[in-house]
């Protein structure tokens, strides 16, 4: 490998480290998009990629976290104010039952993970609880998507985007029978 060649590499990881971190706050293009073509370009190691998307996209998550309870700080004032404290309280309640399951599906599946980790931080989830949660989703999600690319290569990937409504449908439909 040359050394043009070593650089790209390192910065193409960086690339996908901060696609990773800024879609977890507000990005509205996923992670996968990057990841799956270098996951097919056999030039990285699949593992090592889902990785460094999973880490980022987790840290990022804190920063969306971090985000939500600040805004929790500046709007509920105005929730209070205008009344809706109740209704306040039965969602975060909801939110709260519900929470570890909510997480997990939108860290899983392509659910915008961006609005859960923002509303985690506004309803103040447990954040040592959200870090485990998110890092269990992210990194199936990552490490299935990684692991598909480099073994099946654009075949797969044909074949995910043919039926990918289908996929989620399913997908959604089976976790809300969970629940």
């Amino acid at each position: 490998m040359s050394i043009k060649e070593k650089i790209l590499f390192f910065k193409s990881k960086k690339i996908l480290g901060f696609l990773s971190f800024i879609e977890s706050i507000f990005f509205p293009i996923p992670t996968d998009v990057l990841l799956i073509p270098m996951a097919i370009s056999k030039s990285y190691n699949w593992a090592s990629l889902a990785f460094i998307a999973t880490y980022m996209s987790v840290l990022g998550g804190v920063v969306g976290y971090l985000l939500g309870s600040f805004l929790f700080l500046e709007l509920n004032p105005y929730i209070s104010a205008y009344g809706y404290s109740d209704h306040f309280d039965t969602a975060k309640e909801y939110f709260v039952h519900y929470g570890v399951i909510i997480l997990f599906i939108s860290s899983f599946t392509p659910l915008p993970y961006k609005v859960f980790v923002i509303t985690a931080g506004f309803l103040s989830i447990n954040l040592l609880l959200f870090i485990i949660i998110s890092f269990i989703g992210r990194g199936l999600r990552f490490y299935l998507v990684s692991y598909v690319s480099d073994r099946y290569g654009a075949y797969m990937i044909d074949y995910i985007n043919r039926y990918f409504l289908y996929i989620a449908a399913f997908t959604l439909i089976f976790f809300v029978l969970l629940i």
